[in-house]
């Protein structure tokens, strides 16, 4: 039982610190400058898909991310993305539903979580700010 937490934990802490490694100002610089911000929600949301691990994996990455100066919509669509989405259950909601169960709240989710970070970009067109 331990082993297999501390595996599951452990792997998560390291895609987390890796990615944050990668993440420099630069890179996100240039990212900012040459990717819109819908896409950005976009990419926001399939990385916060892939995430492995618990909901705290990704705070490293997103403390980075915020430091670097991407938008709360970008960091909001990570999160919804991570928590919402969570490709690790889809096995076992699978052996206990079926596979249209988990496709269904995979699409689902999808929607929400765009909603979620185009959301906050639209209340910033109109002049609403959220977070920092």
């Amino acid at each position: 039982m331990w082993a297999k937490t501390l595996f599951l934990v452990g792997g998560g802490l390291a895609f987390a610190l890796a990615l944050g490694g990668f993440l420099d100002e630069g890179v996100l610089a240039d990212a900012e400058q040459g990717i819109s911000e819908s896409l950005q929600v976009v990419y926001a949301t399939l990385l916060g898909f892939v995430a492995p691990g618990p909901r705290y994996i990704i705070y490293p990455v997103l403390a980075k991310l915020n430091q670097a100066g991407l938008g709360t919509a970008a960091i909001i669509s990570m999160i919804c993305g991570h928590v919402l989405i969570e490709p690790s259950t889809a096995m076992l909601e699978a052996g206990f539903f079926g596979w249209r169960f988990p496709a269904k709240r995979f699409v689902v989710s999808l929607v929400i979580t765009l909603a979620a970070g185009w959301g906050v970009l639209l209340l910033a067109f109109f002049g609403v700010e959220i977070g920092t």
